[in-house]
């Protein structure tokens, strides 16, 4: 079997738990901006979402095939999903670098920033 340097350094690094979150997003060769831009990240004085009623499960949906230990940085509770807000934001909302298993749209994108960037209420 020949190796694909995209493909196979795609996959090997997708859960490496050596490799940051940071660091899996920069290797990503496919990654592609969203059109979400930093200057659009804020919270909406009327955000009524939580992590109970968004955020749990989303997570679950996106994140947790490989973060919760196969991947680093660990996304399994609210303080760890606090702790790599900016992280997150960077891979999953401003550009398609996470998830590697999933599709997300656009929208699905943006309520996660919001979350985010309203500090990720429980």
């Amino acid at each position: 079997m020949r190796w694909d340097h995209d493909r196979d350094l795609d996959a090997a690094s997708c859960c490496d738990p050596a490799l940051t979150l940071a660091d899996r997003y920069s290797r990503s060769t496919a990654s592609q901006e969203t059109g979400i831009t930093a200057s659009q990240l804020t919270c909406p004085p009327d955000s009524s979402l939580t992590y109970a009623n968004f955020g749990e499960v989303f997570i679950a949906d996106n994140c947790l095939s490989c973060h919760t230990s196969r991947a680093n940085p660990h996304l399994t509770t609210v303080e760890s999903l606090r702790a790599n807000r900016q992280a997150i934001i960077n891979a999953a909302v401003t550009s398609t670098g996470m998830p590697r298993s999933a599709t997300m749209t656009v929208d699905d994108r943006s309520l996660l920033d919001e979350w985010l960037t309203c500090g990720a209420p429980e």
